[in-house]
């Protein structure tokens, strides 16, 4: 396989990295861009920097956040809008045109970087000065990336692979370093990657280079292993930017290390509070909400759609009688984050007047079976419920499969609402649960409406870039997607002087415009805030229905196909009011597309 294009000539710091193998990651996509860029100025320092938009007149602003997002620019700049310094508008001739011919594959009118609604407004050409080794893990030419993985465990076989492979233990790989017959899947997909975000994002004439390092084995999976790791890894790579993808012992004290030594986090960091991004200020960036914004957005529908309104979708003959909340949640000492989502999501259902009467534990979150428990909590739990004439079941994350199926041997059936936890909600987990119990059950989940495989953004950048990309492979190419976004919007709309300070700038340039439609999420970042989902949707579970995902029944259905809400915008009535049996589609989602740092799913 040939370098990708624009590798500009690097060596390493600790002799030849050899290429090797990977691991299973998670999930996203938005809509059009709006930009004018202004007519370059020879007078002008160059300098790049986001600013909001100035228009407030729109009635009916752009669908996704980024595309309001206007950007100032200065000599050397050039977007579709105005190539090459020259005015003009519209959209321009693909191959370029005027003074300075576009380098970089913008799309749509008004034009944006790439076809993800996602990516930032389009700037097409830049010559000019970038200001050279502007951050560690910066020099003129490239940008260091490290992908770090646990070592040493069995990797299945991917859709275009054939044996399981065992990773390897302390290895570093190359990511530019020409490609090997043996690689699999994870490996051959963070190239794919690394060509595709080059090629099409704006680097201001620097190669994002991607490095992968398998972890020391079991010795990494604790505290001092992760440090250890931190330590070899900062020496031998001296990245920018670092993406912790761990399947087993938490990452904290690795990310904790690398940000001591001011290298930016990136990932889906699920589950995670406030305080653990804004520990390290503007080094630790999250996709996922965290923890205290995902229970704000799961309290407002209960609030709006629960609190105060009479059963309405359960059975036991209480149907529109007045709700009694019961509270479902995990004591799992891996799950701090579910533990916290669960006292906060308490508090505020609490404040707007809910009263829950009594409480069920679980050992466990995330497992279909866990040996190390007997499942006579889950019965234990279901009495108690029954005896107290709970209607309502709020589930506060952490999945479990025993609760439905002690339920139903009391026959005791009533509505459930619970919050998503990217595991809950997938149809796979949901088949797994007791059906005529389950047919009761809504998810409220931060995830979005994902199309079918070969419909996703995610899946069409890696085909962009390697034509022959194996269908079988989607989930991996979707597993790293939407963090590769995070960190290649951040380092366009930084501007060529690339470091936190200009990285956190930019992101907070982009306005808080909500989304409208199912497939995008609302991303911003608010004052003290690192992660970008701010809003949810709502599925209902349908045992008979098939989604195109699984080869058994039972889905999860979308009501208005996966329209999202944030906290406070969640439409009036009951919790089923929206929902169209005849219409709402089910979704696709499933484990084998999901992926959570440092939570168990198998």
């Amino acid at each position: 396989m040939a370098k990708p294009a624009g590798r500009r000539t690097a060596t390493s710091n600790y002799g030849p990295l050899v290429p090797a193998a990977l691991i299973s990651l998670l999930l996203l996509a938005v809509l059009p861009s709006a930009l004018g860029i202004p007519q370059t100025n020879p007078s002008e320092t160059l300098e790049f920097a986001p600013v909001p938009p100035k228009d407030d007149s729109v009635v009916d602003p752009p669908l996704g956040n980024l595309s309001s997002l206007g950007l100032a620019s200065g000599e050397g700049f050039s977007g579709d809008g105005a190539l090459g310094g020259e005015g003009g508008g519209g959209v321009p001739d693909p191959r370029g045109a005027g003074k300075n011919p576009r380098t970089k594959q913008c799309v749509g009118n008004p034009p944006r970087q790439t076809e993800d609604p996602l990516s930032p407004p389009c700037v097409g050409f830049f010559n000019g000065d970038n200001f050279g080794s502007t951050y560690k893990g910066v020099t003129q030419e490239e940008v260091r990336v490290l992908f770090y993985f646990d070592g040493g465990y069995v990797q299945a076989s991917s859709g275009s692979g054939s044996d399981d492979q065992i990773m390897p233990i302390a290895k570093y790989v190359d990511l530019a370093e020409p490609a090997t017959e043996e690689e699999d899947a994870h490996t051959r997909t963070l190239r794919v990657l690394q060509r595709y975000f080059n090629e099409r994002y704006q680097t201001y004439n620097r190669f994002v280079h991607f490095f992968i390092y398998f972890g020391n084995g079991i010795n990494s999976h604790n505290t001092e292993g992760r440090r250890a790791d931190a330590y070899d890894n900062y020496n031998k790579i001296k990245p920018f930017a670092v993406f912790p993808v761990t399947q087993f012992f938490s990452p904290d004290a690795y990310l904790e290390t690398m940000a001591s030594f001011g290298v930016l986090n990136f990932g889906t960091f699920g589950s995670r509070p406030q305080s653990f991004f804004q520990k390290f200020p503007k080094l630790i960036w999250g996709y996922q909400p965290s923890v205290e914004q995902q229970a704000q957005t799961f309290a407002g529908h209960i609030c709006t759609k629960v609190v105060n309104k009479p059963v309405s979708f359960g059975v036991n003959n209480s149907v529109g009688g007045p709700r009694r909340l019961g509270l479902i949640r995990t004591t799992d000492a891996a799950q701090p984050g579910m533990q916290l989502f669960a006292r906060r999501a308490r508090e505020l259902i609490t404040e707007c007047g809910g009263n829950f009467v009594a409480e069920a534990t679980f050992p466990s979150a995330g497992y279909l079976s866990d040996t190390r428990y007997t499942p006579d909590y889950a019965s234990a739990g279901m009495a108690r419920f029954a005896q107290e004439g709970v209607t309502t079941v709020i589930w506060a994350q952490g999945y479990e499969r025993y609760f439905s199926t002690a339920a139903a041997n009391i026959n005791y059936r009533p509505e459930w609402v619970i919050a998503g936890d990217s595991i809950h909600e997938t149809n796979d987990r949901g088949q797994a649960q007791e059906q005529s119990v389950w047919e009761h059950a809504w998810v409220v989940t931060t995830t979005t409406r994902t199309p079918a495989a070969d419909q996703r953004q995610c899946f069409q950048a890696a085909r962009e870039a390697e034509p022959s990309f194996h269908a079988g492979d989607v989930a991996f190419a979707c597993a790293h997607y939407d963090n590769l976004r995070q960190l290649f919007v951040g380092i366009q709309v930084a501007g060529p002087r690339l470091n936190p300070e200009s990285i956190d700038k930019g992101f907070r340039a982009i306005p808080a415009v909500p989304s409208k439609t199912p497939f995008v999420p609302a991303c911003f970042y608010e004052p003290g805030d690192y992660t970008c989902v701010k809003d949810a949707t709502v599925a209902w579970y349908d045992p008979a229905a098939r989604s195109s995902s699984t080869s058994s029944p039972g889905c999860w259905r979308m009501p208005q196909g996966g329209l999202r809400y944030t906290a406070r915008t969640w439409p009036e009535g009951d919790v089923p009011a929206q929902r169209d049996s005849a219409k709402d589609p089910c979704n696709t989602l499933t484990t084998g597309s999901t992926f959570r740092t440092g939570t168990p799913g198998s």
